[in-house]
């Protein structure tokens, strides 16, 4: 050291913070004077202008057409045309391919490329889609245009031994987020270039130090040192000088570490801390949103791909990715990128997750859709990776469910993530790491991402708020960090990986102000499984009771009626076609299970249950040339598959002359009144045998109508309602218990009476076909202008009252109120509403209101296997947000004494506030789609008044309701069949029999999925679950010889076996509250 002198003879200033922070962006953001520009030493090499270097041809797909590299290339080689810089190409949807000639010279063969410091890179953007085949068809990377990736680093073997080398660009004239019809790209870069990989390194170390000089707090000196040092590197950098290059890196280093150009950076062994963000790259592809179903099998493809390359350069590098859906297109479509996932997978780099079909709704979809999401994607991941997630992997959909903890335990999985809740705009949701528990107390380990994003870019500030935004640091200090482009942008880019890297290496050299980022040698499993042992089995953890309710995106319960109509009678015929087809295969052998068929059928259901489609954010072309063509064909395809096995029986559609017959296929007798050739008809179940059901002409207990002045009454033996001329019920009158049901008291919101129609303004804050909002609950109109009312049935089996309402100028509705007699004073009585509207409006929304006359502090709401109660007044925050919620066949508003229950066949939207009770109909959203719900509908909805409390009855008229089996009549040939000689169950009425199907691994049925054992010869799955909240018991009975007993998973996998009496061939079921239970009976 020097002596320290006696005199100062130059003077230094104290940097002005602010001044030398500002001074930072010059450096990579090319600044206007040129003088630093470090992004220009990344392409050094333009300066020798390498357009001669290329030479491009292009081919236009007609007809809007997805062809696959076989059917191009070479067939249609002699039709590419030239293409230049600047060429347009479009309309929005179509699709080109692109030939690429490259021919690299040889002075940059010397010196650059292979085994060289600096690479060869082709650079293209032209603002879509773009995915690189080599000359034998094999996918290689994607091109995303706009700034997110426009660079493909050429592999040397293409171009060392030759003077040229072909390839090919499937380009999809689409962006990340979709396009429109009349949209063009322009062709802006298309080049070869050496890259500078000092400057490119240089780059990221100074991306790194200067947000740490910006973003770290006033009291850090790791902010001041980087400050510092950034400083330090724009006085050294010339960019003239290729030597200071090395010198800036040099300086980096002090802050940075040595260790930074390889995955040695994040050895455990480089830090005294622990890791505290466990980053994980992701690319969350929507299975269709702005986009259709056959853009997404081309998104999946170039995102995968790319993902491998990225893993091929950094070896550190793990991606999760979900979907079993996207995984089966893939191996379909790209064999060969299915094999080399199987290889990353090996080398514990790709990671298939999640376990379902799709990235699911979970509010709408029934309790077996969402078991039979996770029987088909885990099935898929057993068949073609060896193993099940452990994880429900779910960031993006719009609230979840109350039964979610239990379903997924009841497959196999224990953890779950999503990060949709920091959507929520009213309230925070006020945990990020906690146990979930479900209505039946089961509960699964949840984390939500602190960063509140599962596309992170991977900035010094998504490592930072990973922490600094997590709400469970009292109780564990760990978060994941999941980044990478989504929808297309096809994952993490490795500008992601340079930054994390840079960030571990400043916590390795400079101390922990940043948190300790860990990549690699981790998977997202073991990432729970340490947080349950910081936690003592994350017993010290807090929890969450019920559903996870998205405060957002209300209007999705409304939007795209008719994809919601379709899906319950999907999952209606489906219920009927597993028991009867079941029932038909082990009574004849002539008759085979179709299990390859049903799966198929299962398969496009859930595909449609994907969190956009069902929900109806999707742009216009998923719905009208996908989804509604899809889902009616699958209505099709089950009616004549129910047919095919009727027909095995002697059962077949009833002609006019013949007598007809309605199928039971519920585990209790009922009567109901159906419409055969236009005259309603009364059907009673024959005691024990419930298959079958006889006309009843005549009936004990009719119903009549009668006019008292404008208004009409029907009344029956239980029920009197007086309809006025508007269509209103303003009395509902419970004849047995002498109660009035209907309250149009002063003191309510709505004074006029049941079956009111109301429209809504609904101009939603941000999201169109998403989004309903608060303040709209107030801006309404009655729809007061009844055009017509005819009385056209009077009894005695059924009266009824048609009125047709003008709703605007533009919107027609009819409305049905009817009322039917009975055989048995111990019968239901309901009243029923037939609806069709001929809907052309412009955000507005049609709902329906029921005021009650009920004073209780919840509702109940049916979800999957259950009900959720939710609160009917606004003393919070969180009770306001819920002014819209989620409801499947039925809501019901009861207090100790008595109830109404509302029930529906196809609706989903539903509150109850005060005495007011109100069924949501249709929205007019006009984005995404513009014509969402424009046209006609047909619905069905009831109210059912009764005594006591919410019970089973409710429950079991929710699921007739929608019966849409008995949609048409039946006859049969032989003698009756009885469903209950194949299972029946006895005991308390709250516990339901759901469900009823062949085993999956019964070796007499198709072989659906090779790799996994055939299991038993014969077998039966039941599912039954309590519906109400009560612990109870019931004794199941097989009308076969049974061998064997076991409660199952989900999965079919066995739990334990399970007592039988072989005499009678029946077993005990006894349930806890909310509990789902699965049986399969395996036969002698």
């Amino acid at each position: 050291m020097t002596e320290y002198s006696q005199l100062n003879k130059n003077p230094i200033f104290k940097p002005i913070d602010s001044i030398y922070t500002d001074r930072l962006r010059k450096f990579n953001d090319n600044d206007h004077l040129g003088k630093f520009r470090v992004r220009h030493r990344i392409d050094n090499s333009k300066d020798d202008s390498s357009d001669g270097y290329l030479e491009l041809k292009k081919y236009s797909v007609p007809d809007l057409q997805r062809p696959s590299f076989n059917e191009i290339i070479p067939s249609k080689l002699d039709e590419f045309e030239p293409c230049h810089k600047n060429d347009l190409f479009g309309p929005g949807w179509a699709s080109f391919w692109i030939q690429v000639k490259v021919a690299v010279p040889t002075y940059w063969k010397q010196h650059y490329g292979s085994g060289k410091k600096d690479p060869i890179a082709f650079h293209w953007d032209s603002d879509n889609e773009i995915l690189i085949y080599d000359h034998k068809g094999i996918p290689q990377q994607s091109l995303t245009g706009g700034g997110h990736r426009t660079e493909f680093i050429l592999p040397s073997h293409w171009y060392e031994d030759r003077d040229e080398y072909v390839f090919y660009l499937e380009m999809a004239c689409n962006g990340l987020f979709g396009t429109t019809p009349s949209f063009y790209y322009t062709l802006h870069t298309a080049e070869v270039i050496v890259k500078n990989s000092e400057a490119d390194a240089l780059y990221y170390d100074f991306w790194i130090m200067g947000d740490a000089a910006r973003e770290l707090p006033g009291d850090s000196p790791q902010k001041y040192l980087a400050l510092q040092l950034c400083n330090k590197i724009m006085d050294t950098f010339d960019v003239n000088d290729e030597k200071s290059l090395a010198k800036c890196r040099e300086i980096a280093q002090q802050y940075l570490g040595s260790d930074i150009n390889g995955s040695k950076v994040f050895d455990d062994s480089t830090t005294p801390f622990p890791s505290q963000v466990y980053a994980m790259g992701n690319c969350h592809i929507d299975t269709a949103w702005l986009w259709p179903f056959a853009e997404t099998k081309r998104k999946v493809v170039r995102s995968w791909t790319t993902q491998i390359r990225i893993m091929e350069k950094y070896p550190e590098y793990q991606f999760v990715a979900s979907q079993g859906q996207q995984f089966k297109w893939l191996r379909d479509l790209h064999p060969e990128i299915f094999t080399q996932i199987k290889e990353k997978l090996k080398d514990n780099q790709f990671f298939p997750i999640g376990g379902s079909w799709v990235e699911n709704d979970t509010n709408m979809p029934s309790g077996e859709s969402l078991i039979r999401q996770f029987l088909r994607g885990q099935r898929l991941l057993l068949n073609e990776f060896g193993f099940k997630s452990k994880t429900f992997w779910l960031p993006d959909t719009f609230g979840y469910s109350s039964q979610i903890p239990q379903i997924c335990r009841v497959v196999g999985i224990e953890n779950f993530l999503t990060q949709k809740l920091s959507w929520n705009n009213i309230n925070k949701f006020p945990q990020n790491t906690f146990n979930w528990v479900g209505i039946d107390g089961s509960q699964v380990l949840t984390h939500m991402p602190p960063d509140n994003t599962y596309t992170a870019p991977a900035h010094f500030g998504d490592v930072n708020r990973t922490i600094s935004q997590h709400k469970n640091l009292y109780n564990d200090q760990k978060g994941l960090l999941l980044y990478g482009h989504g929808d297309g942008g096809s994952g993490a880019t490795p500008e992601m990986l340079e930054k994390l890297r840079r960030c571990r290496g400043m916590t390795n050299t400079v101390g922990s102000s940043l948190p300790v980022t860990k990549v690699g040698n981790f998977t997202i499993e073991e990432f729970y499984d340490k947080i349950r042992k910081d936690s003592d089995n994350a017993k010290t953890l807090p929890s969450w009771k019920g559903e996870l309710y998205l405060e957002y995106h209300r209007g999705t319960y409304t939007t795209q009626a008719k994809v919601k109509q379709y899906m319950r009678t999907l999952e209606s015929l489906m219920h009927d076609l597993e028991l009867i087809a079941t029932f038909v295969s082990l009574n004849h052998v002539s008759y085979t299970y179709p299990l390859k068929k049903i799966n198929r059928i299962w398969e496009d259901i859930l595909l449609c249950q994907f969190h956009d489609v069902l929900p109806g954010s999707c742009i216009e072309i998923v719905y009208k040339e996908e989804v509604l063509p899809m889902l009616g064909k699958r209505v099709d395809d089950l009616r004549e598959l129910i047919d095919e096995a009727l027909g095995k029986v002697g059962v077949r559609c009833c002609g006019t002359k013949e007598k007809p017959m309605l199928l039971n296929t519920f585990s209790w007798p009922r009567s109901s009144v159906h419409d055969i050739a236009g005259t309603p008809v009364l059907f009673n179940s024959i005691e024990q045998n419930l298959n079958m059901c006889i006309i009843k002409k005549k009936v004990k207990y009719p119903v009549s109508v009668t006019r008292d002045e404008d208004d009409y009454i029907l009344y029956n033996s239980k029920l009197k309602v007086r309809v006025n001329k508007k269509g209103i019920i303003t009395s509902l009158y419970d004849i047995i218990n002498d109660r009035e049901v209907i309250d149009i008291s002063s003191e309510g919101r709505n004074t006029r009476g049941a079956n009111a129609f109301v429209l809504f303004d609904d101009e939603p804050l941000n999201f169109d076909g998403w989004d309903t909002e608060l303040y709209n609950v107030n801006t309404f109109r009655y729809v007061d202008d009844v055009i017509s009312s005819e009385l056209v049935e009077e009894g005695p089996l059924k009266v009824s009252i048609s009125f047709k309402h003008r709703i605007s100028g533009t919107s027609l509705l009819k409305n049905v109120i009817s009322l039917e007699g009975s055989d048995d004073l111990e019968s239901v009585s309901l009243v029923k509403f037939e609806t069709f509207v001929d809907w052309n409006e412009s955000h507005k929304f049609l709902k329906v209101e029921f005021p009650v006359d009920i004073n209780q502090e919840y509702a109940s709401y049916e979800t999957q296997f259950g009900v959720t109660r939710r609160p009917t007044h606004f003393n919070t925050t969180w009770d306001t947000a819920k002014f819209e919620v989620c409801s499947h066949r039925f809501a019901d508003y009861s207090d100790f004494n008595y109830g109404v229950s509302i029930i529906n066949d196809s609706k989903y939207g539903f509150a109850v506030h005060g005495n007011l009770m109100r069924l949501s109909l249709l929205r007019a959203p006009k984005y995404p789609d513009a014509h969402a719900d424009i046209g006609k509908h047909y619905f069905n909805y009831a109210i059912y008044p009764h005594k006591g409390p919410l019970s089973s009855q409710t429950v079991k008229l929710g699921i007739e309701f929608n019966d849409r089996l008995n949609e048409q009549a039946y006859t049969f040939t032989g003698s009756p069949i009885d469903f209950t000689e194949l299972v029946k169950i006895k005991g308390d009425d709250n516990l339901i029999l759901s469900n009823v199907k062949r085993g999956e691994d019964d070796d007499d049925l198709e072989n659906w999925e090779p790799n996994l054992p055939k299991k038993h010869k014969k077998s039966i799955v039941i599912r039954v679950y309590e519906a109400l909240g009560g612990a109870s018991k019931a004794v199941i009975r097989v009308g076969k010889p049974i061998q064997k007993v076991t409660k199952i998973t989900g999965l079919e996998e066995d739990l334990e076996d399970v007592d039988f009496d072989e005499e009678t061939n029946s077993f005990k079921v006894t349930s806890r509250a909310f509990e789902i239970s699965s049986f399969k009976i395996v036969l002698k």
